[in-house]
């Protein structure tokens, strides 16, 4: 399979069915942004040498026939610059996570590619050397949002200074799960940011108290927020998404990576940016012939 970059064309009916459903019930300039979504996580192992020596992804049996097949080929073609331990190129295991997008390309076909990948092993890190929450009460439904049905995922961006209170806090990026005009996207997206970043500005946590964290003047660190009915995306299930424009803040500009998305962070927990965000992609997410 040759064609791994950008878009993989792809003939995936449930897919097509799915996103063309939302596509022709949308206004114009937004139906052109709608895509299917899909979050699909896994472990990955590197080779001393940065090469892919294995995927596993969670639960397979759940994922769209061939979509296994299609990360594991597009993953095994990665590479990475060698993970260092004491100063030697080692071998290590990692978690993983890519978003998995489907466009129309308008000849009833789909076609469908990675988006964005994240290979932070947050959790594994022991407490003391990274951040975690202390205090984090979710947000308020916004009302004009729940009473029309609307969800949507905001990915806070937040600056954390050494008393654990946040300094800072950016709406990085807003999914919207809805297709509508211009206008009523960008003010459920405005409202949505309203209510995570009130929230978050109250919130908490733990810094780190070893490691080479410890003695940072301040750390950066994402947060998905997820706005829904009690009925959170299933695993291995398309959903209409319409993604909204990033963000990028001044005091987090080297906190990215090639291939890095914030949407691709696995939904709940506090994922470190910067020097924490895991082993370094070096080829395009499409792998080195794309």
């Amino acid at each position: 399979m040759k064609q791994r970059s950008g878009w993989l064309a792809w003939v995936l009916v449930g897919v097509m069915v799915f996103v063309q459903g939302a596509w022709a019930q949308g206004p114009g300039a937004v139906r052109k942004q709608v895509e299917g979504s899909m979050l699909v996580t896994g472990m990955i192992t590197i080779r001393a040498d940065g090469g892919v020596a294995a995927v596993e992804l969670d639960k397979p049996d759940r994922l769209p026939e061939g979509i296994a097949s299609f990360v594991t080929e597009v993953a095994t073609s990665w590479r990475f610059e060698p993970v260092l331990i004491d100063g030697v190129a080692a071998r290590v295991r990692t978690r993983m996570s890519a978003r998995l997008v489907a466009k129309s390309t308008g000849d009833g076909k789909m076609q469908v590619a990675v988006r964005g990948a994240d290979f932070g092993d947050y959790q594994a890190m022991p407490l003391e050397e990274r951040i975690s929450s202390n205090g984090m009460k979710p947000p308020g439904y916004p009302m004009a949002a729940a009473q029309g049905g609307i969800q949507g995922t905001v990915y806070l961006l937040l600056k954390i200074g050494r008393n654990g209170a946040v300094d800072d806090v950016v709406a990085e990026q807003v999914n919207l799960r809805m297709v509508a005009s211009e206008a009523q996207m960008r003010q459920f997206r405005e409202r949505f940011a309203r209510a995570a970043i009130g929230a978050a500005g109250k919130w908490t946590f733990n810094t780190p108290t070893r490691g080479e964290a410890a003695e940072q003047p301040h750390w950066v660190v994402r947060v998905p927020v997820d706005f829904n009915f009690g009925e959170k995306p299933r695993y291995g299930k398309w959903e209409v998404y319409v993604p909204g424009p990033r963000e990028h803040v001044s005091w987090a500009q080297d906190d990215d990576r090639p291939g890095f998305s914030p949407d691709a962070l696995a939904e709940g927990g506090v994922h470190m940016a910067g020097g924490k965000q895991g082993p370094r992609l070096l080829t395009p997410l499409g792998g080195e012939d794309s």
